[in-house]
């Protein structure tokens, strides 16, 4: 048989927007992350004319520093000219993160910034679908985004450590250790100070199974033969799978561009009985 009724709904948001002024005739603003303390003496975001807004700013990673990038001398090591350095490194070794130097000039610093993602979603929406078939009914609810970027601050606090018995991502087994060693993952170090990078965002973008409910009405005939009116039986999942990119963070609760160690909705599932007397 066919179904009885099936009804759905769909709603989506897209987003355009642009910066058109500034206060005080400037061209760009940049602003910190307060969503984690350990960015907080870097801007992150930056307001400029003609761009939308919520633009992540920083580096461009370019990987780690190989062994052939300098000469070496007993212990020491020296970078091979034309090779850039970081401007607040005086003592960069093999296996160190390095940043793309934009303008060319040799010392990578706070010129070689640029806008390195998007953090509003360009597309964002949902839909729900009733279906009704005899006695049973069913309801979805699907929740998405499409683009935009996080800057994942839990990643690089898990990665880079700034004290001796902080928890570490398991990425850590392919950091780089010994000369030869080809990884995207920095040399494991104590103390280094927080650098906001593109190789820190992660696509924002997700699909979500938010809600499923089920039901079942019970014959009216049968429940009015024991004295009731009706009787109807229910199931309802909430927040049952979640398609994203991140690990261990929900992007839809996402407000700041930002990761952080609050808690995110658990999944419940329930049951339960109506009946009218």
């Amino acid at each position: 048989e066919m179904l009885r009724s099936l009804v759905g709904s769909e709603m989506c948001i897209r987003d355009r927007n642009k910066v058109l002024e500034l206060a005080e005739n400037q061209t760009s603003l940049l602003t910190s992350a307060y969503f984690d303390q350990t960015y907080n003496s870097q801007p992150t975001y930056i307001a400029k004319k003609g761009y939308s807004m919520g633009m992540m700013y920083g580096y461009m990673y370019e990987g780690t520093y190989k062994y052939e990038d300098f000469y070496k001398s007993g212990d020491t090591y020296v970078l091979r000219p034309g090779v850039p350095y970081f401007s607040s490194e005086n003592n960069t070794q093999p296996g160190m993160p390095k940043y793309k130097d934009l303008n060319g000039d040799g010392i990578i610093d706070t010129n070689d910034r640029t806008m390195i993602g998007r953090g509003l979603p360009i597309h964002t929406g949902g839909f729900t679908n009733d279906f009704e078939y005899k006695g049973f009914d069913l309801s979805i609810l699907c929740t998405y985004s499409i683009g935009g970027k996080v800057l994942d601050g839990i990643y690089n606090t898990l990665l880079y450590g700034n004290y001796v018995g902080q928890a570490k991502s398991k990425m850590l087994e392919r950091a780089w250790k010994n000369p030869g060693d080809i990884t995207d993952i920095p040399r494991i170090e104590i103390g280094k100070s927080y650098i906001v990078t593109d190789n820190s965002l992660i696509d924002a973008s997700y699909f979500a199974i938010k809600n499923i409910a089920l039901g079942y009405s019970l014959p009216s005939k049968w429940m009015k033969s024991i004295g009731f009116d009706s009787a109807r039986l229910t199931a309802t999942a909430d927040n049952v799978v979640l398609f994203n990119h991140l690990k261990g963070m929900d992007p839809q609760y996402n407000f700041t561009g930002g990761t952080n160690f609050g808690y995110v909705p658990v999944r419940t599932i329930s049951f339960g009985i109506d009946i009218t007397f």
